[in-house]
């Protein structure tokens, strides 16, 4: 017996170790089991959160993004954390089916949203980012190589014909040309008056060889200085020159005082501000989303809010008309430029220019500023041509960046008549660009910081006057999020922080 006995208790003690160890290994799988149940409510939370994107903004810009106002207008963080929270404890509660019986289960005892990254946060950082994403989407490696090559050249073309400007213009403009005028009169009154003396001075010691005096070229009947009309034209308004027939002005404004890049903005919580450099692909890549999704002049897209916005996009004004007039102003700016280096590059239309200053000279009898003369001429007659072009533009046309004796339009002589042959005088260009080709040359002059505010700020327009949401505010629409909750299971506190974002799970 005491032989059964020791080996009773050596049993004993076997199946304690064992029964132990089996116990161990359960709660450890049921502590596993709470961590991976606790990580899975949080996420879902998370999940549940994101899931509630604007689907007008996803459909009409392609943009994910959550309305942290919950449609109201009004930042409601409060809201979101408890969609979360309700998600969470349904998950622990079905997933406490398994450990019910065992302890008394996992609870929430708190949590809270800990960051979140906001559009506009670190100047549209986040914006920015899917709008890139969505243009790479949608051209594809192909297609984005492709425009890049396009778009480089068009704007080496631009550059260069500015800087052939710069170089070869004499800086007499014909707003300067009164005053050459004027200083010219004066330099001849003192010539004249120094040759008075000196013919005296010859006459009084006995006589002198007669001066030469040089032929000028005799002015036609019925000769019209085009500088002076040219003058009278600068002084009116640029809509007024560059506008088709038959096109009314856009007449819509909008109160800027309300847009995202005119008020103060909500702002995220625990956002690394960081400095962002802009590479020329992705540049190009974010004009082209504005191009894509944004009206322009020549849509004629009715949108019930401003019609011109890609215009917007780059003057920033309150109304169509002023975003219009300075892109115009631009557009007839850089035409100018590219005209006058296609005037100085031709032999045969300075030769035009330099015969038609002499008889300008002849005319005015101030044959010395015929230099002048020429310089101004050149310059009205570029003007002139650029808003041949600038109209061409406007009435869907197109127009060479770089003008050929061919794509040139307007002849010296017809200078003059200039307002009687607006419609009649210009021509389109097959070879040449569109005026949405310019306006992508001019987008990719500007600065990226102002053209990615411009764009929230249409986002934000349209959603409030064409798509319904009247409260829709674009600091508002969150990009990620951290949250961290606080559970308990038995005697333990198990603590998760989870991150997500659209586009990148952190």
């Amino acid at each position: 017996m005491r032989t059964n006995g020791s080996i009773t208790v050596y049993m004993s003690l076997v199946f304690s170790v064992i029964l132990t160890l089996i116990a161990g290994s359960l709660q450890s799988v049921r502590m596993a089991y709470a961590r991976v149940l606790t990580a899975s409510a949080a996420e879902q939370g998370l999940y549940s959160i994101f899931s509630r994107f604007d689907r007008k903004l996803l459909e009409e810009y392609e943009l994910f993004f959550l309305d942290g106002g919950c449609g109201t207008g009004e930042w409601q963080p409060g809201n979101l954390y408890q969609t979360a929270e309700d998600t969470a404890s349904w998950i622990l509660g079905e997933g406490n089916q398994i450990l019910d019986g065992f302890s008394s289960g996992l609870k929430l005892e708190n949590g809270s949203i800990t960051s979140y990254t906001l559009a506009t946060d670190n100047d549209g950082e986040a914006f920015f980012r899917q709008v890139c994403e969505a243009m790479r989407q949608n051209l594809g490696t192909y297609g984005i190589q492709q425009l890049s090559e396009k778009l480089k050249n068009r704007e080496n073309a631009w550059d260069a014909q500015e800087e052939q400007n710069r170089i070869g213009d004499s800086g007499q403009t014909v707003e300067d040309y009164e005053q050459a005028v004027e200083e010219a009169e004066e330099a001849q009154r003192e010539q004249q008056e120094s040759e008075k003396k000196s013919d005296g001075e010859g006459e009084d010691a006995g006589g002198g060889e007669e001066q030469e005096t040089t032929e000028n070229p005799e002015v036609p009947q019925g000769f019209v200085n085009p500088i002076e009309v040219i003058r009278r034209i600068k002084d009116m308004g640029i809509l007024s020159l560059v506008l088709p027939s038959g096109q009314s002005l856009p007449n819509q404004e909008a109160d800027l005082s309300q847009f995202a890049s005119h008020r103060s903005l909500q702002e995220g919580l625990q956002v690394i501000h960081m400095e962002r450099e802009v590479e020329f692909v992705d540049k190009m890549l974010q004009n082209e989303y504005l191009l894509w999704k944004f009206p322009c002049y020549t849509d004629k897209e009715e949108t019930g809010g401003l019609q011109c916005q890609v215009e917007y996009a780059i003057a920033g004004k309150e109304s169509d008309m002023e975003n219009l007039k300075t892109v115009a102003g631009q557009l007839l700016a850089a035409r100018e430029a590219a005209n006058a280096v296609h005037i100085l590059a031709s032999a045969e239309k300075r030769a035009q220019v330099n015969a038609m200053a002499l008889t300008i000279a002849s005319a005015l009898a101030l044959p010395a500023a015929s230099g002048i003369i020429s310089a101004a001429l050149i310059g009205c007659w570029a003007f002139a041509e650029s808003i041949l072009d600038v109209r061409e533009l406007l009435d869907g046309g197109k127009v060479a960046l770089v003008k050929t004796d061919g794509s040139w339009q307007l002849s010296l002589e017809n200078l003059p008549n200039l307002l009687d042959g607006l419609d009649s005088m210009r021509k389109s260009s097959e070879q040449g660009l569109s005026y949405e080709e310019y306006l992508r040359i001019l987008l990719i002059k500007e600065d990226s910081g102002g053209i990615n505010s411009r764009t929230m700020d249409l986002v934000e327009h349209n959603m409030r006057t064409r798509l319904g949401v009247p409260d829709f505010c674009i600091d508002q629409c969150i990009s990620s999020m951290g949250l961290e909750m606080n559970l308990r299971y038995g005697t333990e506190t198990l603590r998760i922080e989870r991150q997500y974002a659209y586009g990148t799970e952190v």
